[in-house]
This record gives structure tokens, sequence and C-alpha cells, in this order.
């Protein structure tokens, strides 16, 4: 049976769908931008498709239209089901060095997700390994035995640790804070679901309930997976750089 959390948002999907939002600008200088994505759009799409990309582009050059085209670098991803904190690039020098941060593993990045009820109250360590299913989008668990370079399984690490707990139309959950050790697709969905506690809304990974804004049938309608916080190093004069992502509309504060 699927539930449906209603929460304060009737539809911030709908509002993405017709392009009529305006990207969250947290942080900004000439050498980059922070900005608050939001969920239900791409963070980067070939031509004729909308994206976080190209919406930032536009709005940009529509609050300065006698300036050339901004450029808009994207050093790292976020799902378009995903919500948060992302560091954009504005110029090639700082795409270049904001790629090396995050390909060395530099960058520190702080999720917050909503999932059914957790009793655990001290940092937790899951330790899985896991692999892209062959042409689908999307992820699956396997056992270290089979962890082989044929099936190219790949070692998925995360901590977490719950800082709240709530009741949404009257389902019990938590709010859960996490760091990944590695970087995999889907990590967190995927050992979530696996571990029994499905990101609310991700119906991909066995979610039996719906998100705010969601439309019945979407398959990429919006999680409750936000990345809170995003730590780098300046790509100008290496000076740490450190900004939180406010909740989207309908999370619990």
């Amino acid at each position: 049976m699927m539930t449906r959390i209603r929460g304060r948002c009737f539809s911030f999907f709908f509002a993405l769908t017709a392009l009529s939002i305006m990207i969250e600008i947290l942080h900004e200088n000439s050498w980059f931008l922070v900005i608050n994505k939001p969920s239900g759009i791409l963070t980067q799409a070939v031509p004729g498709i909308e994206s976080m990309q190209t919406t930032l582009v536009k709005q940009l050059h529509e609050r300065d239209p006698d300036s050339p085209t901004p450029f808009i670098g994207i050093p790292h991803r976020l799902d378009r089901v995903t919500s948060g904190a992302m560091v954009v690039a504005r110029n090639q020098r700082a795409l270049r060095r904001l790629s090396d941060q995050f390909a060395s593993r530099k960058v520190n990045k702080i999720y917050h997700a909503i999932v059914p009820r957790m009793t655990e109250s001290e940092e937790t360590t899951w330790t899985d390994w896991m692999r892209k299913v062959p042409n689908e989008a999307r992820a699956e668990i396997v056992s270290e035995s089979n962890a082989d370079t044929e099936t190219e399984a790949k070692q998925a690490v995360l901590r977490f640790h719950v800082v709240g707990q709530h009741v949404l139309d009257e389902v019990p959950v938590s709010l859960v804070e996490i760091e990944l050790e590695t970087g995999r697709m889907h990590q967190i969905r995927l050992q979530f679901a696996s571990h029994g506690y499905p990101i609310l809304g991700d119906l991909l990974y066995g979610s039996a309930v719906q998100w705010l804004g969601a439309i019945p049938g979407e398959r990429e309608s919006p999680i409750a997976l936000h990345a809170r916080k995003i730590e780098f190093r300046h790509p100008q004069n290496a000076e740490l750089v450190s900004v939180m992502a406010p909740y989207p509309l309908g999370w619990p504060s």
C-alpha cells in the first residue's frame, strides 16, 4: 500500500516542470557559485533538455543582460531526484581546480535523508559491495564473495547518525545525517534500502511512501535526500569554503 506524505508543500515539482523556478544562490564570487539545487531537475543534460546548468545560465544572463553569456562549469552532480548544495565553476581554471578536488576526494559533503524510523543512537558505518546493473539506471548490492572483476562491483562505505525523530502524516520517520567515504552511483539510496530503510519517496529502491511533490507514475519524482553541506577549497586562494543549504519546503526543522 502506498502512503503519500502531504506535508506543507502542495507541489514543488509542478513548479519545476513549468520551468518557473529560480535557482537559489547561496554563495557567489567571480570564481564559483554555491547553489541550492531543487529536486526534480537534472544537473546537466544534452542540448534541448532543460537542466540546472541551462536554467542557471539563463537566470544569470537575465540578471545582467549586457554581459557575455555566463560560463557555468559542472565539477560534480546530484541526481535529478536529489536537492541541495552544489558548487559550480565560473571559469575554466576554477572548473579544473574544483574537479581536481572532487577527483582526489578533498571535498567534504554532508547529506540529510528522511527514512523509516530508526533506533540507532550512535554513529554507524555500513560497508557493502555494489555495482551498476548493466543497461539499467540503477545499482544493486552483491555479496563480497561475488565482488570480482567480472561483476565490476566496488566497495561502498558510508557513516551516518540519527539527528531527529519525527512523525509525518502519522508515519514515524528519522532524519539522518550521512557522510560518504566512497562515491558510488546511487550509493546512499541503495545502501539505506538494502539495510531496510529506503529513503522516503525513493520508489526505485523500495520506498512505500510518495514524497512531497511526487506525481503518480513519475519515475523520477523528488525523494527525501538533501545535500545539506559542502566544504571545499577556494580555487583561487585555497581558503576553506563551507556552505549549508536550507531544506526544501515541507522538511521537518
